[in-house]
């Protein structure tokens, strides 16, 4: 049994933190609560205190025991941390590293991991800052069980209730039972367009950003993964504790992944280009006379394929980035190149395009099942395709 800690701030889904600290208790867990000052108007100390028989944490400067300090020691006891609800209030004070009541310092002091459940009204959820913040938490281990659609105390049907008891009590034991999925691991991870030189100015390319490519190798390397993430151009910033291998072409990118096939998983989300002119020129290509001009093109080579053909031990997966016909061409391409699992997703669709940050997907596993992922942020949606695979993919 664990020591969990569950912090809870003031929106309307406090009284759901009652009965998550009754059922972790029923379970055998110990549990010790902290209330923002806001939590307060809904719900009362003593309601937890009688439930848990621990003292309920409500104020920075107020030590009952004097020979620790509460906000240091508290994560200390803790094997792990739950705010629910966290408001959107919280979630922006976190991200941005405010730390002025007892459940912020708390979080600032700790080292444990810690879970977040959102719960608020839909347009405050949908706000461009709040998913900003979010997105910022994602990126520094925070994980998120992520806000569900119904009824909503302001009237709304839509989402931003937080998630359900049972739903938060099961996903904390899982996470303390299986604690880095990945541990001793080592995953590799294609991300990115690539670029095909024409001559020394010129290149053909995609609009892949690499947002998913990079997600995913975050997600995985919180889980415990070694992780190698080979890049094609991109615009972000390489993920905190993963080796980044930057490449520009197909050849280059082809060149890194084999050098790293002994991958326990391999995840293949670059846009990679089909074709590349067969003879590169060597200075910049002039206009001539105002006519059109061909390029001789040949096809690059197909990383997926090679991977799927030349695995040992590896685990393979592949996105397919579809138009038109998109569950079709994907399980042909499951099939085709040998892979153990497609995440294929609609990429005519601008709200979950190539450039968005946000994207949904539907895996695919050999084996025959289907998981739809409804539309959500990459950085959430990287962490619930990680989940997914971890639960399937064996040694």
């Amino acid at each position: 049994m664990a020591n969990i800690v569950i912090g809870v701030a003031g929106g309307i889904a406090a009284y759901k933190a009652v009965d998550l600290t009754s059922k972790l208790i029923q379970s055998g867990h110990a549990v010790r609560v902290v209330l923002t000052e806001n939590a307060q108007e809904f719900v009362t100390p003593l309601a937890f205190q009688a439930i848990s028989r621990n003292h309920v944490y409500t104020d920075t400067f107020k030590e009952e025991d004097p020979s620790v300090i509460s906000h240091i020691s508290i994560g200390e006891w803790a094997d792990i941390i739950v705010v629910a609800p966290i408001t959107a209030n919280t979630i922006s004070r976190l991200a941005n590293g405010l730390y002025d009541n007892m459940l912020l310092n708390v979080l600032a002091a700790n080292t444990k991991p810690v879970v977040l459940a959102p719960a608020m009204n839909v347009n405050m959820y949908n706000q461009p800052a709040v998913q900003r913040n979010i997105q910022t938490l994602m990126n520094d281990g925070y994980r998120l069980i992520d806000s569900e659609s119904g009824f909503l105390a302001c009237g709304y049907n839509a989402k931003g209730r937080m998630a359900n008891v049972p739903e938060i009590k099961a996903y904390l034991e899982e996470l303390l039972e299986t604690g880095e999925k990945f541990k001793g691991k080592k995953v590799v991870i294609t991300a990115g367009p690539t670029q095909e030189a024409i001559d020394p100015i010129r290149y053909i390319t995609n609009h892949s950003s690499g947002r998913m490519g990079y997600a995913l190798a975050e997600a995985a390397n919180r889980q415990g993964a070694e992780v190698v993430l080979i890049s094609g151009p991109v615009n972000l910033s390489a993920p905190y504790g993963v080796k980044v291998i930057d490449v520009v072409s197909t050849d280059e990118m082809f060149a890194a992944v084999k050098a790293n096939m002994d991958a326990d998983l391999g995840i293949f989300t670059a846009a990679v280009s089909d074709f590349t002119p067969v003879s590169p020129l060597d200075s910049k290509l002039k206009k001539q006379g105002g006519g059109n001009i061909s390029i001789d093109m040949k096809q690059t080579q197909d990383i997926l394929h090679y991977a799927g053909e030349n695995k040992s031990n590896m685990y393979v997966v592949g996105f397919a980035a579809e138009t038109n016909d998109v569950e079709k061409y994907a399980l042909d391409k499951l099939k085709r190149k040998n892979a153990d699992c497609i995440v294929m997703n609609d990429v005519s669709d601008p709200s979950i395009g190539m450039n968005s940050t946000d994207n949904e997907v539907v895996l695919l596993f050999k084996e025959g099942e289907r998981i739809p992922l409804e539309k959500m942020d990459k950085m959430l949606l990287a962490e619930r395709i990680i989940d997914l695979l971890s639960k399937r993919w064996t040694d």
